[in-house]
């Protein structure tokens, strides 16, 4: 997202929705890792399921790098990204900015 779409979102957002989607999304994560058996974390992510959030326009042309990311990883590394990888990416951009601003 460039900046002024970051600054549209950012005024139009409706938080409490935004907390309501991310409470679902946390809770069928939750559902979908407990029926998960200790072989299934290294299969890696099925091609199919891949190419049906492509046919439902999920991903932006933009952001098409990601379907490549997803399909090289395992099960277990899809679930340890937002935890570990994920923040530090973010924090990284943080602090960036950060020293940008001083």
């Amino acid at each position: 997202m460039d900046v002024e779409a970051v600054a549209d979102l950012s005024a139009q957002i409706d938080i409490a929705a935004l907390r309501a989607y991310r409470l679902a999304v946390g809770q069928r994560t939750q559902e979908i890792v407990k029926g998960l058996q200790a072989e299934d974390m290294q299969q890696k992510t099925d091609p199919a399921r891949l190419q049906k959030v492509l046919a439902e326009g999920a991903v932006l042309p933009e952001a098409m790098s990601i379907i490549d990311y997803w399909s090289k990883r395992t099960i277990a590394g899809l679930l340890l990204m937002p935890p570990t990888r994920h923040n530090f990416l973010h924090l990284n951009e943080a602090m960036r900015i950060k020293s940008k601003k001083q």
